[in-house]
């Protein structure tokens, strides 16, 4: 029985679904705990006549970084909407160039989106903005999309591996 070799192909697609996996249940976890919040608090208001009084910012915070954290799955397992009217028109080879053009573009976007997050969420904790009913710093928050963001642009990079491969088949 031979060995074969591990391609870097492989070991990228290999860290897309460990980071695929790693969010999944990252993000379920975060769902249940919104969802244990959202009706841990219902349950009080019908049935101990109380209120809880921090439950709606937590479960806020909890589906923002849901959210955020939800579109870099929907980017590793390619959800995103896209428009494949030029794919129709294009040959190919050129369709490909096009797909790494938007690739480069999409790099592009991330980086500004992560330096901008990544500055409010500064600012947030630097301030001492804190959130009023439970202490919890709104730069804590803010957090989540440069996070987000690095994650969105590692797996751009494996993505943009992928299709320069594919561009230099199309060449051949």
């Amino acid at each position: 029985m031979e060995c074969e070799p591990v391609t870097t192909a492989s070991r990228l697609e290999g860290i897309s679904r460990v980071m695929d996996k790693t969010l999944s249940y990252g993000v379920a976890i975060l769902l249940v705990a919104m969802s244990a919040i959202v009706f841990g608090n219902v349950v009080s208001r019908y049935f101990l006549d109380t209120t809880l009084g921090w439950y709606e910012e937590v479960s806020r915070f909890l589906l923002i970084w849901i959210v955020f954290l939800g579109a870099v799955i929907a980017l590793i397992r390619g959800d995103h909407l896209g428009i494949d009217l030029l794919q129709s028109l294009l040959s190919a080879r050129a369709c490909r160039a096009v797909v790494v053009l938007s690739d480069l573009l999409v790099l592009t976007a991330l980086v500004i989106m992560c330096l901008g997050a990544w500055d409010m969420a500064i600012d947030s904790l630097q301030s001492g903005w804190v959130a009023s009913s439970v202490p919890i710093p709104y730069g804590w928050v803010y957090m989540v999309g440069p996070v987000s963001a690095a994650l969105m642009f590692l797996q751009m990079l494996i993505k943009l591996s992928g299709d320069i491969g594919h561009l230099k088949e199309a060449r051949r």
